[in-house]
């Protein structure tokens, strides 16, 4: 037997819970689209969240070490993953050796927190929301033990603010949850190369908290 499907033509708009028709345009076909932007829907259930150094910035560093410029860590029993959206860089001031900025992983088999340095605060995405997510962000942090790396994330060449021009431009890694932080884990961003003369440089992450 035949069952006949019907739709509504045009926009809805509706609340959480209720049963709405299909939607459909005005030829009757289905109507198949994105719903809004890519993570619309998770920052706006207060899901998504950011975390950047302060304005100072920080060395890059110039060899993997137990002191990350920027760790991203998942507490030991947090009852969601970190899944990675995306990293940023950007310069603030002094002059470059050659460095790439890798991340880079350690299990926390101590299942604590990074110790010293400076945690970060991270913010909600879903710009003036209070919502408090379990992510947590740190800057020349101690971690377990020294890390391994995962994949470069940028290459930067010698350069100062008095050359002409902009020595770095921003940088963005969409990682689009290519990294996946659990539980008891950090992800961190660190410096592998030259010295140079008192680099300072912004690092951040956004992610997805979802739950495990």
């Amino acid at each position: 037997m035949a069952i006949e499907i019907q739709g509504r033509v045009g926009p809805i708009v509706a609340q959480d819970g209720t049963l709405q028709d299909p939607r459909l345009l005005k030829d009757a076909s289905t109507a198949v689209s994105d719903a809004h932007s890519k993570y619309y829907e998770t920052n706006y259930r207060g899901n998504v969240y950011c975390a950047s150094i302060a304005a100072a910035g920080v060395a890059p560093g110039t060899a993997l070490g137990t002191a990350p410029p920027f760790t991203l860590y998942n507490p030991a029993g947090s009852p969601v993953n970190l899944s990675v959206l995306e990293a940023s860089f950007g310069y603030v001031s002094g002059l470059f050796g050659i460095v790439a900025l890798v991340f880079a992983w350690n299990p926390q088999t101590t299942n604590a927190n990074p110790t010293g340095g400076t945690q970060l605060t991270p913010r909600s995405c879903r710009v003036g929301s209070p919502t408090q997510g379990q992510g947590l962000a740190f800057t020349a942090s101690t971690v377990a033990a020294t890390q391994s790396i995962l994949r470069p994330f940028l290459s930067v060449g010698i350069a100062q603010a008095s050359t002409a021009g902009v020595p770095f431009p921003p940088v963005m890694d969409i990682s689009d949850a290519k990294f996946l932080v659990l539980p008891g884990n950090c992800l961190s961003i660190q410096g592998v190369g030259a010295a140079g003369t008192a680099p300072l440089i912004l690092l951040g992450m956004v992610w997805e908290e979802v739950p495990v």
